[in-house]
């Protein structure tokens, strides 16, 4: 599995790079595991919107906070919750989401089903961003086009990278 903090840093700063984030626009990072993108947010690009992260797993969250002192970040929420369900009942909007949702080594294959996706396209602001990341090695590509077709059919415009950091595909998608 791709976990080293130096990778995923390398990865979230070039993803974030391909993004222009409005100053009042509230951010959703759906999995915690790469908490690098708080600190490249803060730290690298200087961003102080409100950032609402949301990740399934209380061990995660606490090492993050321990480890990573999240705390010290200002305006940043931090929910125990199952992301799927999150988009699902959240009335909030975003104007950026990342999804760096992880399983071992794979995205969950309910984070390719259009009923995530149809959550996740309501709870975008007018003027949006959308960040997908994921390993090459481990995305069916039938599911991944699936995806792409929903995005493509909601009227939204998307780039796709491949071997970012030579292990990841990301999907940058923008309204």
């Amino acid at each position: 599995a791709n976990y080293s903090f130096a990778s995923l840093h390398r990865i979230m700063n070039f993803a974030l790079s391909e993004v222009e984030i409005a100053k009042k626009a509230d951010i959703l990072l759906l999995g915690l595991w790469g908490w690098s993108a708080l600190e490249i947010l803060r730290s690298d690009f200087w961003i102080q919107n409100k950032i609402v992260t949301v990740d399934i797993d209380p061990v995660i969250i606490d090492v993050a906070k321990k480890e990573f002192k999240l705390e010290q970040y200002s305006d940043v929420e931090i929910i125990c919750q199952d992301a799927y369900d999150f988009v699902a009942q959240t009335d909030n909007t975003f104007g950026l989401v990342i999804i760096d949702l992880w399983l071992d080594n794979k995205v969950p294959e309910k984070f390719f089903n259009e009923i995530f996706w149809d959550s996740v396209v309501k709870i975008l602001s007018k003027k949006w961003q959308l960040i997908f990341n994921m390993l090459i090695e481990t995305t069916d590509k039938e599911k991944l086009d699936r995806v792409l077709q929903f995005i493509s059919n909601s009227g939204l415009a998307f780039q796709t990278y491949d071997k970012v950091d030579k292990t990841n595909r990301l999907v940058i998608a923008k309204k």
